[in-house]
């Protein structure tokens, strides 16, 4: 009978060893998976609040990503025949946030893919580039936690002239197809000349295009990804109304 006992309880002794290894086993195998995740997208539909309220950052330094980083991927690389929704090259997409933080990784710039190839792979070469200061807002983005940040008017109005912001506004929404001679559509805007005699031509049709008017096909509304916000397209048509200041 003691011979039973004991028999039994060097059995229970291994077997509760065993799960206490499992336990062990899974706790760790759950662990490595968490860090191996990529940061989760919030859903781009929902304005991250990133602080004093409404969807708007009240300090400067916020990255906003709807008005500073999402055009730069639509205008740069999202054009038609590239990583728009239709072209998708090798399944990349660049014009929404979602698809673009499948390849960035917050807080992590050097492990976020659709960062570190910019000035190297992508934009192709002859295409126009992204500049340092272009470069310098994405890694700052990345650095702040790739938030969906969504600013709905974050410009001065009283500035309309080309030099600020005109030419920024288009750098940042038009060049990526617009910025290299002749231009997508044979349509050039990379300097102040060309682009006041393009838009003076037909102001009204360029505001609607910008307004994303609904007598305006889809396809030809600019930026393609979705139009700008209303106080950049009040600058624009300032410009436009006022004569093209320079």
């Amino acid at each position: 009978m003691l011979k039973g006992q004991t028999q039994y309880s060097i059995t229970l002794f291994y077997n509760m060893k065993i799960r206490h290894i499992f336990t062990l086993l899974a706790i760790t195998v759950i662990a490595s998976c968490t860090h191996e995740v990529i940061n989760a997208p919030t859903d781009p539909s929902t304005p991250i609040d990133v602080g004093g309220g409404g969807t708007t950052p009240n300090t400067s330094d916020t990255v906003c990503f709807n008005t500073e980083v999402l055009p730069l991927y639509v205008s740069y690389c999202g054009s038609s025949g590239c990583h728009d929704a239709a072209s998708r090259q090798e399944g990349v997409i660049t014009t929404s946030y979602t698809r673009i933080m499948e390849g960035i990784r917050a807080k992590n710039a050097s492990r976020s893919e659709y960062y570190t190839i910019i000035g190297g792979e992508m934009p192709p070469a002859g295409s126009p580039q992204l500049s340092t200061a272009q470069k310098n807002v994405i890694l700052k983005w990345i650095n702040q936690g790739a938030l969906n940040t969504n600013c709905i008017n974050s410009c001065d109005t009283t500035k309309f002239t080309f030099n600020d912001p005109i030419k920024t506004l288009l750098t940042n929404n038009c060049l990526g197809c617009h910025g290299t001679k002749p231009g997508s559509g044979n349509v050039y805007l990379g300097d102040y000349a060309s682009a006041k005699a393009y838009i003076e031509a037909n102001p009204t049709n360029f505001l609607k295009v910008i307004n994303h008017d609904p007598t305006i096909a889809v396809s030809k509304r600019m930026p393609p990804a979705g139009k700008m916000v209303d106080c950049q397209i009040g600058q624009f048509s300032k410009w436009v109304n006022n004569g093209f200041p320079q």
